[in-house]
């Protein structure tokens, strides 16, 4: 590596050092890694500036070498199209009057009879983000009950077959689950679709591929540095 002229500084040097103090156990000091590595402070010196110039070896060289071709990112995309597939997906928000372990049936019909009432003032016209606000026992009660988007198999069933059977915007009946009595109303529907392969997207498997092989190309050479040297690999 002395050919290509890489060169550590006293202040990169340094901050290595700081660095890997930072990354050990509370209870562990440099001093102890130097001990359970038996080497001396001159010698983990010198490792750590080989790392260093590993890394300064691995940037010079990858400038240019790693970024994918249009082909390449075209390949990747139709090989991996299940991967760029989106399920059908529904936006809700909800209103929940919760369950408690010791809940007997006259407590429990109480607490549906409020969820009925609270529907009831919904189809007459109340404002959900309101009523939620008001008497939801859910944390999405801050954001006017709203859980956002989700899939299939992300809610409990009760509540994911009533998201996915209601029509958009209406108040549908009370649904009651191991959590509570549900009021839902969908607020969008997105049918099943497959990503298209436009210029963001391009980007995205751009930059994952130009990491992969970056990494590639880090492994090969350092595989190839370690058959040359004695190269430690400090371990927490």
């Amino acid at each position: 590596m002395n050919r290509l002229n890489l060169s550590v500084s006293d202040s990169e040097a340094a901050e290595a050092v700081d660095r890997l103090k930072s990354s050990l156990p509370k209870d562990m000091t440099i001093e102890d890694l130097m001990k359970k590595n038996k080497i001396t402070k001159e010698k983990m010196q010198e490792e750590i500036r080989f790392g260093i110039k590993i890394n300064k070896l691995v940037l010079s060289q990858k400038s240019g070498k790693t970024k994918p071709t249009e082909k390449e990112i075209n390949i990747f995309y139709q090989k991996n199209k299940e991967k760029f597939k989106m399920p059908e997906s529904v936006h809700v928000r909800h209103i929940l009057v919760a369950k408690a372990a010791g809940d007997d049936d006259k407590i429990k019909m109480g607490k549906k009879a409020k969820a009925e009432d609270l529907r009831k003032q919904l189809v007459a016209g109340a404002d959900f983000a309101d009523i939620a606000k008001k008497n939801s026992d859910c944390p999405s009660k801050q954001s006017g009950g709203d859980l956002g988007v989700f899939s299939r198999g992300e809610m409990v069933k009760q509540f994911e077959d009533a998201a996915f059977s209601q029509e958009v915007n209406a108040i549908g009946p009370v649904v009651e689950t191991e959590f509570g009595y549900h009021i839902i109303q969908v607020l969008e529907r997105h049918a099943p679709k497959t990503l298209v392969l436009d210029e963001k997207m391009k980007g995205n498997i751009s930059a994952f591929l130009e990491q992969q092989k970056q990494q590639e190309a880090f492994d090969v050479m350092l595989k190839k540095l370690r058959s040359k040297a004695n190269v430690v690999v400090y371990q927490n």
